[in-house]
């Protein structure tokens, strides 16, 4: 029987070659160390998606406040209306003519408007409205108020000193959907040291806003340029306009606001019909008048 028996050499090596390879093990395994850091940067990258889930669903559920869209632009008229004077020397005014035209200046209505009082003042040097053209007008301010009512529904409307133009045409529309630069207050000035704001001309806005002349010396209004250049202010400053129409809105309790706009909305719609039956009446005239002829 023969046993082999290792040398001291051989036995040396052996320890030599188990300890490096116990080495070998203890650095290829990670430490507890390595394996902390590891756990910690997978639970902040959690961390960090987590919340960005949160921003996504926030942002979807709740429109961010600050930033609102723009209505289009097909809601948007303006109007313009030019007045005669009636009764002693002409002090009352009466509409003598009304152009309603869209975002892109294309005019969308324009009549002449028959009186029902003697004219004591045309007012040509202002208006332009002369005697031949209202003696050729047809239609009742009844019948340009259905009309021009049905244009305005639910629509914004943009012009200067529109209150005026709107009690002559004793129509009413809502102030949030109303765009006036009589009454847009970067628009206005102090006049006086009483820290009250005034309107300004539309013919002075449209020369330092626009670089645009209009209304000349010597040269009668007209209604198209006044309501041309009244949409061309509001388009020179509509996202900051918008942003202050949506402020206000915003600001108008929650509950107030629902209900003004149901008022508003159950007025119009009497309105819209008793309008629609003028309208209609007006048409059937108009038939009726061929038909005779």
């Amino acid at each position: 029987m023969v046993r082999l028996i290792k040398s001291d050499n051989d036995s040396n090596q052996a320890v030599r070659d188990g300890s490096k390879k116990r080495q070998n093990l203890v650095n290829s395994s990670p430490t507890r160390s390595s394996i902390t850091k590891e756990v910690r940067q997978d639970v902040v990258n959690k961390s960090r998606n987590n919340k960005n889930l949160r921003r996504q669903n926030n942002r979807r559920q709740s429109p961010n406040k600050s930033r609102f869209e723009l209505p289009p632009k097909a809601q948007y008229l303006a109007l313009d209306c030019e007045m005669v004077g009636v009764g002693p020397d002409g002090q009352r005014s009466s509409v003598a003519c009304v152009t309603v035209i869209d975002w892109h200046g294309g005019i969308i209505f324009h009549s002449f408007i028959r009186q029902t009082e003697p004219v004591t003042d045309y007012r040509t040097f202002v208006s332009g409205i002369t005697e031949k053209q209202l003696q050729n007008a047809t239609m009742s301010l009844g019948e340009c108020r259905g009309i021009v009512s049905q244009l305005l529904y639910n629509r914004i409307l943009v012009g200067h000193a529109l209150q005026n133009d709107l009690e002559a045409l004793q129509i009413s529309h809502p102030w949030w959907l109303t765009r006036d630069s009589a009454t847009y207050e970067p628009f206005m000035k102090f006049r006086f040291d009483d820290k009250i704001l005034w309107p300004r001309r539309l013919k002075d806005l449209a020369n330092e806003k626009l670089s645009r002349e209009i209304q000349k010396a010597g040269k009668p209004h007209s209604a198209y340029e006044d309501a041309l250049a009244a949409f061309d202010l509001y388009k020179s400053v509509r996202m900051q306009w918008e942003s202050a129409i949506n402020k206000k809105v915003q600001e108008m309790n929650n509950i107030h606001y629902p209900q003004m706009v149901r008022n508003y909305k159950e007025q119009m719609a009497m309105e819209y019909a008793r309008l629609a039956r003028e309208q209609q009446l007006f048409f059937n005239q108009q038939n009726q008048s061929q038909l005779a002829q």
